[in-house]
């Protein structure tokens, strides 16, 4: 900060950094817990501010009470999504505080919390943005824990669609497999050379009877449809995942009654990892020099419905984000490897797979930054051990908008910024 501003008043306070108190010992804690009672009387982010969200970056004069929000317990270092439960729009000061570096824009009041450690001091502090220390060194917060989440085992397709239809054969003459059926488990049909049908009701009722007694057990689409797995192995099913949400498309030819389901792919490295993929599930099909392909009117269905039709609609579904660290990690390096490059940025012209690109870094520990040039997203998710310094990167800028304070359930910091640039920031309460 210039030496014409401490003019004004704003005086730096005497200690520096180095003077705070050591590293206290982390507790499981919430910041509610830690620090009970705060109110929503202090700080606030200009109307430009965006914060990180289960829907992706949403501009702070957006939220609304509910809005999901990735939150950090600066004691536990634990991140967890919290809902805001109170956004209040204020009248600004005479001038407020801009940080400004490569990695960080945050526009906010005087009076506002900045988290921040040092390199001698791990523990996440707090300072008045309007005190911060000319000559200190700050660190952002670059480091925090993840939800542990579930490694998904398996993933059986007929628990994610409704149309289609089971095929089963079995060695055993026809009478004795159908008196080892239970009273009500009726094929809908059945062909001496291919084997029992049953819908899907009959099914899922039957499951595990009809697996048991059965030899070979495939879903099709319909009477002359090619039988298909149903089952996958839970890596496997998300790195298909990462494939189709990157580099995947389904076809709906007129002079076929089925889908094709398509993984464009030239890097030879690439290729060979699609490949061995394809075999352990069983979705072998065509090859060229481009793509892969295989036909199923089932698997292009659910994939449109996992994971949106046509580039500009790709999406991450749901269910990845109840998964383990490690299933996340294969995720995003299957993501990396489809639309990224060595430098550590993704590209994507889909705005809601870029959000939940975004979303898979902070579960992982990145702090992503964004920049948008028409339709096409540009991520960076490099891991930067990042700061400021106040005499280079802080300084008073003239206010010309109102503020937003908002209050989160237990945990104190978000993730906000402006230009696509977010860091771990104070919020003004904690309900």
């Amino acid at each position: 900060m210039s030496k014409e501003r401490k003019r004004k008043g704003h005086q730096n306070p005497q200690n520096s950094v180095g003077d705070f108190e050591e590293e206290r010992d982390l507790t499981e804690k919430s910041t509610a817990e830690q620090m009970p009672g705060i109110e929503l009387t202090e700080g606030g982010f200009t109307d430009d501010t965006e914060v990180l969200t289960t829907d992706g970056p949403r501009a702070v004069s957006d939220l609304t009470i509910g809005t999901v929000v990735y939150a950090l317990d600066p004691v536990t270092e634990l991140c967890k999504l919290k809902p805001i439960t109170s956004i209040q729009q204020v009248a600004p000061p005479a001038e407020l505080i801009n940080i400004q570096t490569r990695r960080s824009n945050l526009r906010v009041a005087p009076d506002h919390r900045i988290p921040f450690q040092t390199d001698s001091v791990g523990e996440t502090r707090f300072q008045r943005a309007c005190e911060l220390h000319e000559k200190s060194i700050y660190r952002f917060i670059n480091g925090w824990r993840q939800r542990p989440g579930y490694r998904l085992e398996g993933v059986d397709i007929t628990n994610l669609v409704t149309d289609y239809e089971i095929r089963v054969w079995s060695e055993d003459h026809g009478h004795t497999f159908r008196a080892a059926l239970p009273d009500g488990c009726d094929p809908i049909r059945q062909n001496s050379h291919t084997g029992y049908y049953f819908d899907p009701e009959t099914f899922k009722q039957y499951q595990p009877a009809i697996e048991s007694i059965a030899d070979d057990v495939s879903l099709v689409a319909g009477p002359n449809a090619r039988g298909r797995p149903y089952r996958f192995d839970g890596d496997d099913f998300i790195e298909f995942i990462g494939w189709f949400a990157t580099e995947g498309n389904v076809y709906w030819p007129q002079s076929s009654d089925t889908a094709q389901v398509q993984i464009a792919q030239e890097n030879t490295t690439h290729r060979e990892t699609i490949a061995g993929l394809l075999k352990r599930m069983g979705l072998q099909g065509s090859v060229d020099s481009r793509s892969f392909e295989f036909s199923s009117t089932v698997f292009g269905t659910l994939f449109e419905s996992l994971c949106g039709v046509g580039s500009q609609q790709k999406r991450l579904p749901a269910l990845v984000w109840q998964t383990d660290q490690r299933q996340r990690q294969l995720l995003f390096e299957t993501l990396m490897a489809g639309d990224g490059n060595d430098r550590g940025v993704y590209y994507t012209s889909s705005a809601q797979l870029a959000s939940d690109m975004m979303r898979l870094c902070i579960e992982l520990g990145i702090k992503p930054q964004y920049a948008r040039r028409d339709q096409m997203w540009r991520l960076s998710t490099n891991c930067v051990n990042d700061g400021f310094k106040p005499d280079q990167n802080v300084r008073w800028i003239d206010a010309s908008a109102d503020l937003y304070r908002m209050t989160v359930a237990d945990y104190g910091l978000v993730l906000a910024g402006r230009d696509g640039k977010f860091q771990w920031v104070g919020v003004s309460g904690v309900s």
